[in-house]
C-alpha cells in the first residue's frame, strides 16, 4: 500500500510503498533535512473504485448495446428493453 509521510520540522511530504505490517518503519526516524525533523505518517484518503456503479449493459460493450437497440426498435412502443 502507498502511505504519505512528512517531516515535522521542514514539512517536506512524500509517498512510500510498504506492507501494512511495515507502514510505521520510517516513522520517528531522522528526515535528513538538517533541521532535526522526524518522519511522521500522514493521513491519506483510501483508494476508491467506481466499477460497481457501471451497469451490466454498459459493461457488455457497444456491440451488445447495438443488438438491444435493434430489438427495442423492432419491438415497438410496448418494448421495455433498456440500453444506454
Amino acid at each position: 500500500m502507498t502511505y504519505d509521510y512528512y517531516c515535522d520540522k521542514c514539512e517536506k511530504t512524500w509517498e512510500e510503498i510498504h506492507s501494512i505490517a511495515e507502514r510505521d518503519t520510517p516513522v520517528g526516524k531522522d528526515c535528513g533535512c538538517g533541521e532535526g525533523g522526524k518522519v511522521c505518517r500522514g493521513v491519506c484518503a483510501p483508494a476508491l473504485s467506481f466499477q460497481g456503479s457501471v451497469s451490466a449493459i454498459r459493461k457488455a460493450g457497444s456491440g451488445w448495446n447495438d443488438v438491444l437497440k435493434g430489438i427495442k426498435k423492432a419491438g415497438g412502443k410496448q418494448c421495455n428493453i433498456d440500453h444506454y
